[in-house]
């Protein structure tokens, strides 16, 4: 049994693939478009598969996408806040950017991004670029393969406690959104996982890293690595200043 699986729908789009259990081949869409996190994650950026990453994935199994059982995306749009369900209709300001945002933490784009989301399945069987089309013929959007839209907080769940040594593990995530979540705790036993808590959006410490990193002049949702790295070159001045930042207006803007 072959699974696929992709990660799309935000930043570092990503494909891994599966052989009875085992790993046969994972990479980064990045290291083959030289795109930094393989995309910006931004809502119109969704319908962007990593293909490359698919292509080469199926290429170290000696298989195609006909080849392939189960497809595992790691965002499931029926999760999210507001999902219309399927089959609606989506309408959009004629200028998304510029709309208003409310206190929910909607954004005018998100119809759009739920839209390319839910169409994942038709655009990996009929959207591949030109020249790497051989190995994803003969598919359409329901099958051979079966599809499975996976909770996001899930898969970062599983990729932790699947790949650890251990019989029994905690496990915490802390991203900057998933579908609703942002932060989420649970424990892994007996071949099981079972989710304790979650913070939802928009109290969300990934979220707060992203202003920082912006704040400090950085790309958000790209260069919060940058920005960590450059924590080991702090000082107790540096740390002290920022305190008195935070006293002095309370956000530290």
């Amino acid at each position: 049994m072959l699974t696929l699986g992709i990660n799309a729908a935000f930043h570092d789009s990503a494909a891994a693939l599966i052989r009875e259990g085992e790993l046969v081949a994972a990479a980064e869409e990045e290291r083959f478009t030289r795109i930094k996190h393989g995309k910006r994650p931004v809502p119109f950026s969704a319908w962007e598969l990593p293909y490359h990453a698919i292509d080469y994935c199926l290429a170290a199994a000696g298989a195609t996408l006909a080849d392939v059982d189960h497809v595992a995306y790691s965002y499931d749009p029926t999760l999210f806040p507001g999902w219309p369900g399927r089959g609606a209709t989506i309408a959009l300001p004629m200028e998304p950017s510029a709309a208003p945002r409310d206190a929910a933490a909607t954004n005018p784009w998100d119809p759009l991004f739920l839209a390319y989301v839910m169409n994942a399945p038709r655009q990996l069987a009929g959207g591949a670029p030109h020249h790497l089309r051989a190995r994803f013929a003969g598919v359409r959007h329901d099958g051979p393969f079966r599809w499975h839209f996976v909770e996001h907080h899930r898969a970062h769940e599983a990729s932790a406690y699947l790949a650890a040594p251990f019989e029994r593990c905690a496990t915490m995530t802390l991203d900057g959104r998933g579908e609703h979540a942002a932060t989420t705790l649970g424990v892994f036993c007996h071949g099981r996982h079972r989710r304790l808590r979650e913070i939802r959006v928009p109290h969300s410490l990934g979220l707060l890293y992203e202003d920082a990193t912006r704040w400090l002049g950085f790309l958000h949702s790209s260069d919060e690595y940058k920005v960590m790295a450059l924590a080991s070159y702090g000082t107790p001045r540096h740390r002290d200043e920022l305190r008195r930042i935070v006293r002095s207006d309370g956000r530290g803007r």
